[in-house]
């Protein structure tokens, strides 16, 4: 892949990471979320917050690579 693809696929990745993570916060702020006990935080750390964490750190990684490629050119 040459490294433009691959700094718009992290981007698109980044962006995904940041919607999952936003979400849980997003819902809790328009009063959506179910109620908890507090300072249990068990919606924030929901499997969308884990699938945010993951995209995230895959973006981190391909745009190193697509750094990496540019740089060797």
């Amino acid at each position: 892949m040459t490294p433009p693809s691959l700094e718009y696929i992290a981007l698109g990745l980044g962006i995904l990471g940041l919607g999952c993570f936003a979400w849980p916060i997003m819902q809790r702020l328009n009063g959506k979320a179910p109620a908890e006990a507090p300072g249990s935080g068990s919606s924030l750390r929901s499997p969308l917050w884990w699938a945010g964490f993951i995209l995230t750190v895959a973006a981190i990684f391909l745009q190193r690579i697509a750094s990496q490629q540019t740089a060797g050119l």
